[in-house]
């Protein structure tokens, strides 16, 4: 069964700008502070980022913050501290307690720069796109961190955006699990050479996402 997927996780979804590409990012909270989440891969260059440009009102306007984590290398998973709450704080639970393999989950996000606009219904920030996949796999064994993998056709710009599950039943029925990293491709055989034409993979339907587990001991 399908859920539905509402304001408690759409309205901390924003779009964000870094070296000429957009991508995704979310908020999360840890006591007093919010912070906001998205893949390291789209902030290539400093290893501390001090400001980023976020979407809001059709125009990028600047957003000072803090680098806290950046696992660059590892998990492609970074977490800036924010000066100020840049969303709502709906209720949503943090980790991957109790995901099933085969079950639906839903990530959210700005493919290739687009959105959707609902003007002061959210503040006037961008309204990201929703697809869902199927859990398909997860690997706790690399380098120490969680892997996740999902059945699905994930899009550049979803980079950033978070994984979520709905489970109707719990008192706090959305539960961010991840952060979209990117998809696997499958490059097609030269008839002649044999070899991967890797200028011409096509996407593999198959999604890479990082666990929030990851992140939340080490903020």
């Amino acid at each position: 069964m399908r859920h539905m997927v509402t304001s408690d996780i759409i309205q901390r979804v924003f779009q964000v700008f870094h070296n000429g590409k957009t991508a995704s990012a979310y908020t999360i909270e840890k006591g007093s502070s919010q912070y906001l989440v998205s893949a390291s891969h789209v902030f290539e260059g400093s290893f501390e980022i001090n400001s980023i440009m976020i979407r809001h009102n059709h125009s990028w306007k600047d957003l000072p913050v803090k680098t806290v984590l950046n696992h660059r290398d590892m998990a492609d998973t970074i977490v800036f501290k924010l000066q100020f709450d840049l969303s709502p704080r709906h209720a949503v639970s943090l980790g991957t307690d109790g995901v099933r393999f085969g079950a639906w989950a839903y990530f959210l996000g700005f493919p290739f720069g687009m959105s959707t606009h609902v003007g002061d219904i959210n503040t006037n920030y961008p309204v990201p796109f929703i697809k869902a996949a199927l859990i398909s796999g997860m690997d706790l064994t690399r380098e120490g961190f969680n892997t996740l993998y999902l059945d699905g056709h994930n899009n550049k710009g979803f980079s950033g955006g978070p994984v979520v599950c709905i489970d109707e039943s719990r008192e706090i029925s959305t539960q961010i699990i991840g952060t979209i990293s990117g998809f696997l491709t499958e490059n097609p055989i030269h008839s002649d050479t044999q070899d991967d034409i890797k200028d011409h993979g096509t996407n593999a339907g198959i999604i890479e996402a990082f666990s929030i587990r990851n992140i939340l001991d080490s903020i």
